[in-house]
């Protein structure tokens, strides 16, 4: 490919992800809760307490953006901190609330509703092709 079709490819990447951005910011506007709270709180639902180094890890984001994410979630009362074991005090834990852990299940119809939307004129075969590059690009295998 030359560079002018990787550059429209990019920037068609970044229309679309910024679509898809806009669409599930909307969808959980009535919650209180912004896309990337949404995303630390999918993701910490699924793997349960975790330190918060690790949560960065895990969403591809800098620790100073996580912690900005969580000092917002603690203080919605959606997640708690606490202390790591082994004796380092600097490790937190972060975990969800119970208000937290109910709200998921709310959280993700919403999203899942602006999803089927945002994809409704995807043929599965490309949903599974788009799935697959999205990875690729991301350097991970494909979880679809």
């Amino acid at each position: 490919m030359d560079p002018t079709a990787d550059a429209d490819l990019a920037y068609g990447l970044r229309r679309a992800a910024n679509t898809a951005h806009q669409a599930l910011t909307g969808a959980l506007a009535s919650q209180g809760v912004t896309a990337a709270e949404w995303l630390l709180l999918r993701d910490l639902h699924a793997a349960g307490a975790v330190p918060q180094t690790r949560l960065a890890d895990r969403l591809g984001l800098t620790r100073g953006a996580v912690s900005k994410l969580v000092d917002r979630l603690v203080a919605k009362r959606l997640l708690v901190r606490g202390r790591g074991g082994g004796g380092d005090r600097r490790v937190q834990i972060i975990g969800l609330t119970g208000t937290g852990a109910l709200l998921i299940p709310e959280l993700a119809r919403a999203a899942g509703a602006s999803e089927a939307v945002l994809f409704a004129g995807l043929s599965p075969r490309e949903r599974t092709i788009l799935g697959t590059a999205l990875a690729k690009l991301a350097g991970r295998p494909s979880a679809l």
